[in-house]
């Protein structure tokens, strides 16, 4: 169970690293050309060109001449990769000036870009691997016509995803579809934060009481300074059944973590061993940026600094703000309507083995709103948006808490709409609709 826990925690978080990088699909579509070119050679050589001499599709030649005209498709291939290269760096830089370097995600992991580009590089591994195969005429009299019209063909294709890039980059960068990928991306960590029963008599809710007392505990460190990007509580829960422990997680993904600091303590101490403490460590990944993987907040901040961008004196893009208050809500929705993961869980005897500090409503809320809240200021309508966007999630939640945070943010709209340079009439605007809200709310305004 244990190894395969962490076999799951490893996959999960490899796969968001390879999602966002540009080698791994052209690596794996140039093993794909290799696999193919071997694959025409062998059907060359079972179909007889004579079959072939009157079908128009079918490049004809001598072994010299489909060499040649395979390596000229590579080099003509190999030269246009450099406008790709060019049509792919251009759009890296506006997104980083624009719209936040951490936005850098969405394009880094676009499908259709990995596509072209992986299009341009099998084609060459193609045609060289096809030509590099082809055995000189006094071995072989008769040329691989089918592998080299498969590279044609392929020279064709490729050519055609270039202008399927120049089109999908024009609608990629525009902001609404920037921000509906960063969307996209929130939606999927929340959904895959859904509690999970990883044990019979979870419940929430239980205080600190519970715990021994710390200075009896064993103290989990890193090794290296940086983010923790993942940690596996099912892998931490398992591994305190098997070993009758306590681990109680002090830092949770997207907090920083100085050199040598206490990210666990672990009950009791003196079972805990060189091979036990190396196991524990192993459950936190730490590097040096946040990654989505886990981190919620994080995915909300990729759509909280492009809505802060926007609304920067140099951009003043309201509506781009709005939309990304959209899908905020829209994720701060899903999580409410999923519910905040337990913080304590207990094995199937009701002993306590795992404390953790789930996310809360009140950070994510906190963290969507503030920063944006204080840029907006001076724009009604920014700030309106945000009060529609509560009243969105307003429909979604039942728990008093929850109403209350919510209802905190309105009362600070209310008093940004006051601080900001706003007309009279803007200003009453947004008095009626945070009134209206606190009705909703149930708390009088």
């Amino acid at each position: 169970m244990k190894n395969r826990t962490m076999r799951r925690v490893t996959v999960r978080y490899t796969w968001d690293r390879l999602k966002v990088s540009f080698w791994f699909a052209p690596l794996v579509m140039s093993l794909g050309a290799v696999l193919l070119a071997r694959v025409m050679y062998w059907i060359d050589a079972y179909i007889p060109n004579d079959v072939l001499a009157y079908n128009r599709f079918i490049m004809a030649g001598s072994p010299a001449d489909m060499r040649v005209m395979l390596i000229g498709i590579a080099t003509t291939v190999l030269a246009t990769a450099g406008v790709v290269f060019t049509l792919l760096t251009l759009p890296l830089g506006t997104v980083a000036a624009q719209y936040g370097s951490r936005l850098l995600r969405v394009f880094l992991g676009d499908r259709i870009t990995q596509l072209v580009l992986g299009m341009f590089v099998s084609t060459f591994v193609y045609c060289i691997v096809a030509a590099t195969s082809i055995p000189p005429e006094t071995v072989q009299p008769e040329g691989p016509q089918i592998s080299a019209t498969v590279g044609l063909f392929l020279a064709l294709a490729t050519f055609a995803s270039l202008v399927l890039l120049v089109q999908h980059i024009s609608t990629m960068l525009q902001a609404p579809n920037i921000a509906a990928a960063a969307g996209a991306e929130l939606l999927d960590v929340i959904r895959a934060e859904v509690p999970e029963k990883v044990a019979s008599g979870v419940r929430t809710g239980s205080s600190d009481s519970e715990l021994p007392a710390e200075a009896d505990a064993y103290p989990v460190r890193v090794s290296q300074p940086g983010y923790i990007q993942y940690i596996d509580p099912v892998y931490m829960l398992t591994l305190a059944r098997e070993k009758n422990l306590l681990i109680h997680l002090q830092r949770g993904p997207g907090h920083f973590v100085r050199h040598d600091a206490v990210v666990a303590l672990v009950w009791p101490a003196g079972q805990v061993d060189q091979r036990l403490d190396k196991e524990l460590r192993r459950a936190f990944q730490v590097g040096n940026v946040r990654t989505p993987t886990q981190d919620i907040a994080y995915a909300f901040n990729q759509l909280v600094e492009m809505g802060v961008r926007a609304m920067s004196p140099a951009i003043n893009d309201p509506f781009t703000a709005m939309t990304c208050l959209d899908y905020i809500g829209d994720g701060l929705a899903l999580f409410i309507r999923q519910g905040e993961k337990p913080s304590h869980y207990y094995d199937r005897d009701g002993r306590l083995r795992l404390v953790l500090e789930p996310v809360r409503f009140d950070q994510l809320l906190s963290g969507a709103f503030d920063m944006l809240r204080h840029c907006s200021c001076d724009n009604a309508s920014v700030l309106l948006q945000m009060l529609k966007v509560i009243d969105t999630i307003c429909q979604e939640t039942k728990s008093p808490e929850s109403c209350q945070q919510l209802l905190r943010h309105v009362n600070l709209i209310q008093a940004e709409s006051l601080a900001g340079a706003l007309t009279e009439q803007d200003r009453q605007l947004i008095q009626r609709s945070a009134e209206a809200l606190q009705m909703k709310l149930n708390v009088p305004g």
